[in-house]
């Protein structure tokens, strides 16, 4: 791609213009792709990322955006530490959310909860979630998810374990803040059998046709996966137990709690092979429980469940099962 000159006001200007095109065109927003090398000063690490005129830069055309369209999303592709993934929220205290972008994506939380996923270990995705709390700004929107465009499926890292892509689901539906979903993760999509980006970003294969459901063409543009006659949206919508339902079901739960998504959160379980933490927000708690393991765990939380607004058969406050998962209204 071109690496334009952004101290220059007109390629400022330019990149406002072609923002506002698209806004009016309905566009809700943009991601912003590699934002932390947008201005180099100098050679080396610190000249050629995340320099103070990058962060300038974007906190101008953020400033833009939100006075063209005040809801517009900006989400920053900054892949990097915790610590610096922080500064390019700018200051939540001059614009709720952030003056810079109000959404940015957690790679180092997406690989902890991989990692923790495949070790059967809570201590990664804690730790991580620790990092996170103390480190972005006071009133911050974190957007975890599992893998992405630029990434081996979490399918194939797993290894397509049923019950470990069941608990990386779980995990990344429970987490307050903003989680994106990469298209196919939903239905255990593998990677092609090669490793170049085209094979990272196969066709949706909607049914088993020969199609699948994606074109009408001889072919698409690009091979299918491998074992798309069995993961597909047609042969999973219809079953309870598929991991497509389990998208669902969580995502209800989700939309149905307040504290899910933007809860205040509090560690219960933070090492072995149960994660579970209280998110609370307007005087509601709840608790979420998973098991990693591929064995029962019973964590007998100290804890009074009102209502359980999910789990996998046989989970309650005493008793996970293997890869279960158990969401809790508390008194």
């Amino acid at each position: 791609m071109p690496d334009l000159n952004y101290r220059t006001p007109a390629v400022r200007e330019e990149a406002k213009r072609i923002a506002s095109l698209w806004l009016s065109r309905g566009v809700d927003g943009f991601r912003l792709d590699a934002a932390r090398h947008l201005i180099e000063i100098g050679p080396g690490e610190h000249g050629q990322n995340d320099t103070p005129e990058t962060h300038a830069f974007w906190k101008e055309f953020a400033a833009y955006v939100r006075s063209v369209k005040q809801d517009a999303v900006l989400i920053g592709e900054n892949w990097t530490e915790t610590p610096i993934i922080a500064t390019y929220y700018g200051s939540t205290e001059i614009v709720p959310g952030g003056d810079e972008f109000p959404l940015n994506f957690d790679f180092p939380l997406a690989s902890s909860i991989v990692r923790g996923v495949k070790a059967q270990d809570a201590a990664p995705i804690a730790e991580k979630l620790a990092e996170v709390q103390r480190t972005y700004p006071r009133g911050a929107t974190d957007v975890p998810f599992l893998t992405n465009h630029d990434q081996r499926r979490v399918a194939s890292e797993l290894n397509d374990d049923p019950g470990k892509l069941r608990t990386a689901a779980a995990v990344l539906l429970t987490l307050p803040g903003r989680p994106f979903l990469y298209y196919g993760e939903e239905i255990g999509l593998d990677n092609g059998p090669g490793t170049n980006d085209e094979w990272k970003r196969t066709p949706m294969p909607w049914d088993g046709s020969a199609g699948g459901g994606f074109t009408t063409a001889t072919r698409p543009w690009q091979a299918f996966a491998p074992g798309r006659e069995r993961t597909n949206v047609a042969a999973q919508a219809g079953d309870p137990s598929s991991l497509l339902s389990r998208y669902r079901k969580l995502l209800r739960v989700r939309h149905e709690s307040e504290a899910i998504r933007r809860g205040a959160m509090e560690m219960v379980s933070a090492t072995g092979p149960v994660l579970a933490y209280v998110l609370t927000r307007d005087g509601e708690r709840i608790l979420v429980a998973h098991n990693l393991s591929d064995e029962p765990q019973n964590p007998h939380f100290a804890l009074q469940a009102k209502d359980v607004l999910f789990a996998d058969a046989g989970a309650s406050l005493a008793v996970l099962p293997a890869h279960g998962c158990g969401i809790f209204r508390l008194h």
